[in-house]
Formats: C-alpha cells, sequence, structure tokens
C-alpha cells in the first residue's frame, strides 16, 4: 500500500513539473491599424484560463501560457477583438481594427447628439457599465486604460491624491488640462469631486474640431460626461457596496537597532565634527529595537457606498443619489473620506418645452501628514530611512515608538548626533489635527 502511494506521489510531481516546464512566456505589442500608435491598456487573456495581463504604455505586454491552452484573446475599448493561436510563437504582434459595431452608438457632442458613423472627429466613449468593471476613487481614475489617445497619470499615490489627464499629449508649456463639461455645463476644476457611481457616459472629444463648439477653452481636448437620469419606466433603486484592502508595501532592508549602534560607535569619535556618540552606544548589545518602517506603515482599506433612486412619468422624471467614499492609505496618517449628493429633475411642460435641472455636492476630507517624497526630516517617506533605529537615551519612560501607556520616545535633545531627529514622525502624525475640507456645488 505505501508503495503505490509513493508511486502515485511521484507520477503526480512528475506531472507537475512536466507542465510546469511546458509553460511559455509570450511577449508582444499591440497596435492600432489606423494611426499605428501604440494602444495602452488593451487586454490580453489566455483562453479557457484566468491567465491575462494589460498592455504598458508602450504598448508591450508578457504573459504566460500554460501547456494546456494555446490560443490567447487580445482586446480594447472600441476596437475589433482578435483571437490568436500561439503555436510555438515566442512574440506576437497584433494590430486592431476599429470595431464597426460602435458605428451607430449615439455620441454626444456639445449642443447636442449624434451618430458616431456621421462624426468627422476623433471621439472615444465609454459607459457606465465600463467604468463599474473596476471601482475607482476618481472620475479622472475611470478614464484610465478605456480611451486610446488618453494618458491618465496618477500625480499621487495618497488617497485622494491628484490625476492628471492628458489628451493628444503635452500642447503647451501652460495649463494642459482638458475641459470638463458636466450634463452640458463646462466646468474649470472639481472634477474627481464627481461620484463615479452617477455617471452615464463618458464622451472625449479628442482633435481641433471642438474648438468650434467650445472655443479656445477646448484646445485640450473635451470630456463630456452624462450623468444618470430617471426614465419614465417606474421606479429603479439601486445599492452598490464595495470594500478593497491594499497590503503595506516591501520594506527596505536597513540596519537594525545592535548592528547600527556598533557601526555609529565606531565611526563616531569624539574629534570628528564635535559629534560624541552616546555612553550606550558602546554596548549595542542591549539597544531596544525602534522599527520605523513597521511603525508608519499599515494595512489600507478603502469602503464605497452608494445608494440611488431613479424613476418618473411621462412627464416628470427625478434621480437622487447619495455616495460615500473612505479610503485608509497604507501610510500612518493617510486618509480621504468624501460625502457625495446629487439630483436631476426633468419636467417635460410640452412636446416643444423640456426644463432640466442637475445638482451635485461634494464633502472631501484629505490628510497627508507624513508627506510623499523626499529624504529630509518629515518631508516624506525616504526620511523612514535614514532614522536611528534606536531611541535609547531620550526618554527616561519609554525607549519603545510608543508604548501601550500611550508615551512616546524621543531621541536625546543634549546629544548633537540624534537630536535633529527630534521626537520622530509616529509622535508628530498623532498629535497633530490636520484637516483638509472641500465643499463643491456645481
Amino acid at each position: 500500500m505505501r508503495k503505490e502511494i509513493l508511486v502515485t506521489c511521484i507520477f503526480t510531481l512528475l506531472c507537475f513539473f512536466q507542465s510546469f516546464a511546458q509553460q511559455k512566456t509570450i511577449t508582444g505589442k499591440v497596435t492600432s491599424a489606423v494611426s499605428g500608435q501604440p494602444l495602452v491598456g488593451a487586454t490580453i487573456a489566455v483562453k479557457g484560463t484566468p491567465e491575462g495581463t494589460q498592455t504598458n504604455l508602450e504598448g508591450n505586454f508578457t504573459i504566460t501560457v500554460p501547456a494546456s491552452s494555446q490560443t490567447i484573446v487580445i482586446s480594447s475599448v472600441g476596437y475589433e477583438t482578435q483571437t490568436i493561436s500561439v503555436d510555438g510563437r515566442a512574440t506576437i504582434d497584433v494590430q486592431l481594427s476599429l470595431s464597426n459595431s460602435k458605428l451607430n452608438e449615439v455620441v454626444v457632442v456639445g449642443y447636442g447628439s449624434t451618430k458616431r458613423k456621421d462624426l468627422t472627429g476623433a471621439v472615444s466613449s465609454i459607459s457606465a457599465k465600463e467604468i463599474e468593471k473596476v471601482p475607482v476613487t476618481t472620475l479622472a481614475q475611470a478614464l484610465q486604460g478605456r480611451a486610446p489617445g488618453v494618458q491618465v497619470t496618477n500625480d499621487d499615490g495618497a488617497p485622494g491624491g491628484g490625476v492628471q489627464v492628458q489628451i493628444r499629449g503635452v500642447g503647451s508649456l501652460g495649463n494642459n488640462d482638458p475641459l470638463y463639461v458636466v450634463d452640458g455645463y463646462p466646468i474649470s476644476g472639481g472634477i474627481n469631486t464627481l461620484n463615479p457611481d452617477d455617471i452615464a457616459t463618458i464622451d472625449v472629444l479628442k482633435d481641433a474640431s471642438a474648438t468650434a463648439i467650445y472655443g479656445n477653452r477646448a484646445s485640450n481636448g473635451v470630456v463630456i460626461i452624462t450623468t444618470k437620469r430617471g426614465k419614465n419606466n417606474g421606479v429603479q433603486i439601486s445599492l452598490d457596496a464595495n470594500d478593497a484592502i491594499q497590503a503595506k508595501p516591501k520594506m527596505y532592508n536597513v540596519l537594525n537597532a545592535q548592528q547600527w549602534g556598533a557601526l555609529a560607535y565606531a565611526h563616531s569619535p569624539a574629534a570628528v565634527d564635535g559629534y560624541t556618540p552616546l555612553p550606550n552606544w558602546a554596548n549595542a548589545d542591549t539597544l531596544h529595537e525602534a522599527n520605523w518602517q513597521d511603525a508608519i506603515y499599515q494595512q489600507g482599506l478603502r469602503q464605497n457606498y452608494n445608494v440611488a433612486i431613479r424613476g418618473g412619468s411621462d412627464k416628470v422624471s427625478s434621480a437622487f443619489s447619495i455616495g460615500y467614499l473612505d479610503q485608509k492609505g497604507i501610510v500612518l496618517g493617510s486618509d480621504f473620506k468624501r460625502f457625495n449628493l446629487s439630483t436631476n429633475l426633468d419636467y417635460k411642460a410640452f412636446k416643444w418645452l423640456k426644463s432640466s435641472t442637475s445638482f451635485k455636492y461634494s464633502r472631501g476630507n484629505s490628510q497627508v501628514a507624513f508627506g510623499t517624497g523626499g529624504q529630509g526630516a518629515g518631508a516624506g517617506l525616504g526620511y523612514l530611512t535614514k532614522l536611528p533605529p534606536t531611541l535609547d537615551g531620550g526618554n527616561l519612560i519609554t525607549s519603545q515608538i510608543k508604548d501601550g501607556m500611550g508615551n512616546y520616545g524621543f531621541f536625546n535633545p543634549n546629544n548633537q548626533s540624534v537630536r535633529n531627529w527630534g521626537s520622530g514622525p509616529v509622535y508628530n502624525i498623532e498629535t497633530q489635527d490636520q484637516k483638509n475640507l472641500t465643499n463643491y456645488f456645481l
């Protein structure tokens, strides 16, 4: 019986290693058959498996194809999907053609709407279903990877950080932001205060023909946003909720207290620039550890909840929604909260007379107590790698960053070599009352 089990295990392992060895890594590039430009965010999936990836900013991709599957599927918004046989190839370059099925879609173009096939300008459209596929914090993130020719860059990794949108690249040394039009009303800012759950469609006008409608404000392109409105087919009530967890980043490998104490004492003689080592550094084995990276980094949590009621009759239709977003970042003290309220009301008095009203309100509060970059004291995350990994000789009450009684450790203020570090970032973050409140009405 034991021999049979042993033979079965060996056979299973051989099959596993054989299957692993037969896996093949495929690289390639996806471009547009019309312009020849690389397609950013195109999806490459292995047919019949959960394996998949997306193209980078240059349109390149890398994917591992198991031995059991020999077919990949390449798709991008607004383009025809292609199914390609691997057939032993290690490199696959693909050109995607525009989708003819998109030509009959109705696109908002400023003063009205028209069929896509009748347009002479370059337009990209994003529907509510596409936005709902990936939970996003801001409306600008909903454009990322979904509109060809539109480059979306996160300016800051902090919760609620800014997002930069560029259409057709950098056009001047000044402001390159596109013009945003929300329910027919042009706005110059506040786009990230809108709730992505309220969006019905996004149409991007990418060429110079948009200036015929909006003037020179449209020189950097136009993003036309239409929010969801009530329909005359009864009442619709929706509840959307999603939570997401963000893991801690990879830690830098730095010296521990004992290693640092021995090194600092050995290379800090009293005659060098007046810097003197602390007496207890001479006995490095007695030093207490202060792990600043572990104290500052935390697991992030993102919670997003939306409730909406939409409906109406032939005469009156309305839409009302409430949204709440709470995003706790991976850095201690970083947090972003946003409350959204939206109302749309349409009244059709006669066949030739219609009144439409839209009201949007957003209240946000973002906190980034520690900063996001730089190496100087208090400047950002790089500062952590320069802090001494011990607080011995500072506070006589505790040598910990923060003990169970709420006491904070700090560096010895009487010693020039460490006093400039002060009380450390944890104390600075937890003892300051920081608010960055914004109220936005549209």
